[in-house]
Protein backbone atom coordinates (compact mmCIF):
# COMPACT_ATOMS: atom_id res chain seq x y z
CA UNK A 1 0.00 0.00 0.00
CA UNK A 2 1.11 3.31 -0.83
CA UNK A 3 1.80 6.06 1.66
CA UNK A 4 -0.91 8.50 0.11
CA UNK A 5 -3.87 5.68 0.37
CA UNK A 6 -2.81 5.02 3.68
CA UNK A 7 -3.08 9.04 4.85
CA UNK A 8 -6.24 9.16 2.86
CA UNK A 9 -8.06 5.70 5.34
CA UNK A 10 -6.83 8.10 8.26
CA UNK A 11 -8.19 10.86 7.25
CA UNK A 12 -11.17 9.24 6.22
CA UNK A 13 -11.44 7.63 9.11
CA UNK A 14 -10.88 10.46 11.10
CA UNK A 15 -13.76 11.84 8.83
CA UNK A 16 -15.94 9.10 10.38
CA UNK A 17 -15.30 10.14 13.84
CA UNK A 18 -16.01 13.36 13.40
CA UNK A 19 -12.31 15.17 13.06
CA UNK A 20 -11.68 16.04 9.95
CA UNK A 21 -13.54 15.53 6.44
CA UNK A 22 -11.91 14.33 3.13
CA UNK A 23 -12.45 16.82 0.49
CA UNK A 24 -13.82 15.82 -2.67
CA UNK A 25 -10.45 16.88 -4.49
CA UNK A 26 -8.82 14.68 -2.30
CA UNK A 27 -11.53 11.60 -2.53
CA UNK A 28 -10.95 12.64 -6.79
CA UNK A 29 -7.05 12.08 -5.96
CA UNK A 30 -7.18 8.88 -4.28
CA UNK A 31 -9.50 7.48 -6.64
CA UNK A 32 -7.59 8.47 -9.34
CA UNK A 33 -4.42 6.75 -8.04
CA UNK A 34 -6.72 3.41 -7.15
CA UNK A 35 -7.76 3.93 -10.61
CA UNK A 36 -4.18 3.80 -12.37
CA UNK A 37 -3.01 0.82 -9.88
CA UNK A 38 -6.54 -1.16 -11.85
CA UNK A 39 -5.03 -0.33 -14.84
CA UNK A 40 -1.78 -1.86 -13.96
CA UNK A 41 -3.48 -5.02 -13.13
CA UNK A 42 -6.12 -5.31 -16.02
CA UNK A 43 -2.80 -4.58 -18.56
CA UNK A 44 -0.55 -6.77 -17.34
CA UNK A 45 0.63 -8.97 -19.83
CA UNK A 46 0.86 -12.20 -17.66
CA UNK A 47 -1.45 -13.89 -15.84
CA UNK A 48 -2.06 -12.95 -12.43
CA UNK A 49 -0.96 -14.76 -9.75
CA UNK A 50 -3.56 -15.45 -6.46
CA UNK A 51 -2.09 -12.38 -4.54
CA UNK A 52 -2.80 -9.98 -7.30
CA UNK A 53 -6.10 -11.03 -7.91
CA UNK A 54 -6.80 -10.50 -4.52
CA UNK A 55 -5.41 -7.20 -4.60
CA UNK A 56 -7.19 -6.31 -7.80
CA UNK A 57 -10.48 -7.33 -5.58
CA UNK A 58 -9.89 -5.34 -2.74
CA UNK A 59 -8.45 -2.04 -5.20
CA UNK A 60 -11.91 -2.38 -6.67
CA UNK A 61 -13.67 -2.57 -3.71
CA UNK A 62 -11.79 0.41 -2.46
CA UNK A 63 -12.79 2.47 -5.18
CA UNK A 64 -16.31 1.80 -5.44
CA UNK A 65 -16.08 2.72 -1.69
CA UNK A 66 -15.01 5.90 -2.16
CA UNK A 67 -17.42 6.75 -5.32
CA UNK A 68 -20.20 5.93 -2.78
CA UNK A 69 -19.02 8.05 -0.03
CA UNK A 70 -19.34 10.45 -2.74
CA UNK A 71 -22.36 9.67 -3.68
CA UNK A 72 -23.23 9.49 0.06
CA UNK A 73 -22.06 13.35 0.64
CA UNK A 74 -23.83 14.77 -2.36
CA UNK A 75 -27.35 13.42 -1.29
CA UNK A 76 -26.33 14.94 2.62
CA UNK A 77 -26.23 11.53 4.08
CA UNK A 78 -24.12 11.64 6.92
CA UNK A 79 -24.70 8.47 8.37
CA UNK A 80 -24.60 6.24 5.25
CA UNK A 81 -20.88 8.53 4.34
CA UNK A 82 -19.88 7.85 7.89
CA UNK A 83 -20.46 4.13 7.32
CA UNK A 84 -18.64 4.24 4.07
CA UNK A 85 -15.56 5.77 5.99
CA UNK A 86 -15.32 2.83 8.13
CA UNK A 87 -15.31 0.50 5.54
CA UNK A 88 -12.69 2.30 3.21
CA UNK A 89 -10.73 2.26 6.47
CA UNK A 90 -10.97 -1.23 7.34
CA UNK A 91 -10.56 -2.32 3.65
CA UNK A 92 -7.21 -0.18 3.35
CA UNK A 93 -5.89 -1.35 7.15
CA UNK A 94 -6.84 -5.14 6.51
CA UNK A 95 -8.29 -5.83 3.28
CA UNK A 96 -5.19 -7.18 2.29
CA UNK A 97 -4.48 -9.45 5.07
CA UNK A 98 -7.94 -10.98 5.27
CA UNK A 99 -9.78 -12.23 2.44
CA UNK A 100 -12.77 -12.41 4.94
CA UNK A 101 -13.15 -9.06 5.49
CA UNK A 102 -13.64 -8.08 1.40
CA UNK A 103 -16.98 -10.89 1.44
CA UNK A 104 -18.41 -9.97 4.28
CA UNK A 105 -18.14 -6.19 3.39
CA UNK A 106 -19.65 -6.89 -0.48
CA UNK A 107 -22.45 -8.47 1.26
CA UNK A 108 -23.22 -5.61 3.92
CA UNK A 109 -23.17 -3.14 0.91
CA UNK A 110 -24.28 -5.19 -1.72
CA UNK A 111 -21.17 -4.71 -4.19
CA UNK A 112 -20.28 -6.86 -7.00
CA UNK A 113 -16.74 -6.76 -7.67
CA UNK A 114 -15.25 -9.70 -10.03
Amino acid sequence: MTPAPAAAAKNIKNAAEGETKVTDEELHQITQKISDELDKLYNSEKPLTKEEKRHRQILSLRKQTLQKIREARQKGDAFQERDLAVAYGLLTSLGEKHPFLATFLRTKFRWNVY
